[in-house]
């Protein structure tokens, strides 16, 4: 009688990430020099500089820009900006304008087009010169676009910015300012804009920490911002919860900052992520490989279910205490950005 056969091991799921150096050395076979030139900035601001805006088009980031912070480039770290984008030629010029006029004097901005056929292309090539790097080509979707531009980034700080969000004046400066501090994760607020009925909203950012990373929605996107010593990079398989992912992966360990008033704004329409019924699916299938590759995140038990209360007692706390001085930092983005409209709360 033989040995009885033990019962098979399960296979641990594994991620398949990139190696970010391998897409480094990729571009640098094609004739790029590295580090990419820094974005030019101007003591009497970039408005002068860059192309006139759209008629009508008013407030930032169009007639509007970034009083100056600074008089020199020195002891300001450098920020890489990266922006994925493909098919948004609406709100493309939008974005960019929001970045460049940051006259933020340490910039890097990367921006990957992944072979858009609007009019994407005329834009790109309209703001080129002012550009760190900028591609139009095919690519396998927004994390692998993500994924180059980070692999091109020499800056100390990263983020990334969507073609249809884009930065409120003086973001960049801010953000600088609290990495000084040692930060290395460095979020805040978010005004949301819906498209549709033109009207822009504030949505409080949640207090993030290691402790909260299973939560989604822990914080926005666009505003969010990491030392670029501790970047990962992004699971590509992941088509809509790329940032959640990530967070899971980048914010445990990390000294955070919460930045008390919203640094960008999010677009909200029809074809965005987020509010479009045709991607379920592929939010579906980006919480099954989440729940895969993370399981402890997702495990029940009373642990989890007190953490559960525990978040929304602290997110409450927080967004109570927050709101005392809310209308004052609104009125003063609505300064900074020419606008008429407060944003409704």
């Amino acid at each position: 009688m033989g040995s009885p056969v033990p019962h098979a091991m399960p296979v641990p799921f594994r991620q398949n990430l990139p190696n970010l150096a391998v897409y480094r050395a990729e571009f640098v076979a094609t004739g790029l020099t590295l580090p990419l030139p820094a974005v030019s900035w101007r003591l009497d601001g970039m408005l002068s500089s860059l192309p006139p805006p759209p008629s009508r088009r008013k407030g930032w980031p169009w007639d509007v820009q970034t009083a100056p912070f600074a008089s020199s480039a020195e002891g300001w770290p450098k920020i890489t900006v990266v922006t994925p984008s493909f098919q948004q030629g609406d709100y493309l010029e939008e974005t960019l304008r929001s970045v460049l006029l940051q006259n933020y004097p340490h910039l890097e901005f990367i921006v990957l087009d992944g072979g858009s056929t609007d009019e994407s292309s005329k834009i790109i090539d309209g703001y080129r010169p002012w550009l760190s790097f900028a591609r139009v080509a095919r690519d396998r979707g927004q994390s692998h676009a993500i994924n180059l531009g980070f692999s091109l980034g020499s800056g100390s700080i990263y983020c990334w910015l969507n073609s249809d969000d884009f930065f409120l004046p003086g973001t960049l400066h801010r953000v600088a300012e609290a990495w000084k501090t040692g930060a290395e994760f460095i979020y805040g607020d978010l005004l949301e804009l819906n498209q549709q009925e033109g009207r822009l909203s504030h949505a409080f950012s949640n207090l993030a920490c290691g402790r909260y990373v299973k939560f989604p929605g822990l914080v926005p996107q666009p505003s969010t911002f990491w030392s670029a010593s501790r970047h990962k990079p992004l699971w590509e398989e992941q088509h809509c919860a790329l940032d959640y992912e990530l967070w899971i992966r980048l914010l445990p360990g990390l000294r955070t900052r919460h930045l008390g008033r919203p640094l960008s704004v999010a677009r909200l329409h029809d074809a965005a992520k987020t509010y479009n019924p045709a991607m379920r699916q592929r939010w579906g299938e980006d919480a099954r490989r989440n729940g895969l590759a993370h399981p402890k995140l997702y495990s029940a038990g009373i642990s989890s279910r007190f953490l559960n209360h525990e978040f929304r007692l602290v997110q409450s706390l927080s967004r109570s205490w927050r709101s005392r001085g809310l209308a004052v930092v609104l009125e003063s983005v609505r300064r900074e950005c020419g606008w008429a409209v407060l944003p409704s709360r």
